[in-house]
């Protein structure tokens, strides 16, 4: 997603004089289409050296016009080592759910200023817009909120829309908008 890596460095920031203490992060991604599925997809991002194209190998996750994924991530310092938690929901404003136990592979194209390079080879959710062959162009906007919550520190908080057009192709598109990592990386 466009504000993905500034999230990351506010993050990443706010750890820095952190770095020795619990942590919680927080985040919610709203992804809205019109006259366009949204549609959010977990699993292994990989890349084609050959031709650049990126590839996801997982399921679907949700499906419908307005798609939310929430995140937290628990981090616990102690002097034995750190401890990290992670958990991830995602829910479509129809309650449609994908096939979760059918793993494909998707050909996947990055859209606005959403960068999937430093995701390859690492395991993602991604939330894509879906359009079908012939169809228009659709309008797309999407709403970040994250907040870091550190033991004996102050809170972080960041929030971003972003309002972007997904140009209809005609051999349709899987058009991603926001990507978030999961923990792991891809097993080959």
């Amino acid at each position: 997603m466009r504000l993905l890596i500034p999230i990351c460095a506010l993050t990443a920031a706010m750890s820095v004089g952190v770095a020795a203490q619990d942590t919680t992060a927080k985040s919610k991604t709203t992804v809205k289409a019109d006259d366009a599925t949204v549609i959010s997809l977990a699993g292994c991002l990989n890349q084609d050296k050959a031709t650049g194209n990126y590839t996801l190998f997982g399921r679907t996750v949700a499906v419908g016009e307005d798609v939310t994924t929430t995140a937290k991530v628990k981090t616990d310092v102690d002097k034995d080592g750190t401890k990290i938690e992670a958990t991830t929901k995602t829910k479509s404003d129809d309650g449609a759910v994908g096939t979760s136990g059918t793993m494909a592979t998707y050909l996947v194209m990055p859209k606005g200023d959403v960068s999937l390079s430093p995701h390859v080879g690492h395991q993602v959710q991604l939330s894509a817009v879906m359009l079908k062959p012939g169809e228009d162009d659709a309008d797309v906007k999407i709403k970040d909120k994250t907040k870091v919550d550190a033991d004996d520190a102050p809170d972080g908080k960041a929030q971003s829309k972003t309002k972007i057009e997904v140009e209809g192709a005609s051999h349709g598109q899987y058009a991603v908008v926001a990507v978030k990592p999961l923990s792991g990386t891809c097993t080959n």
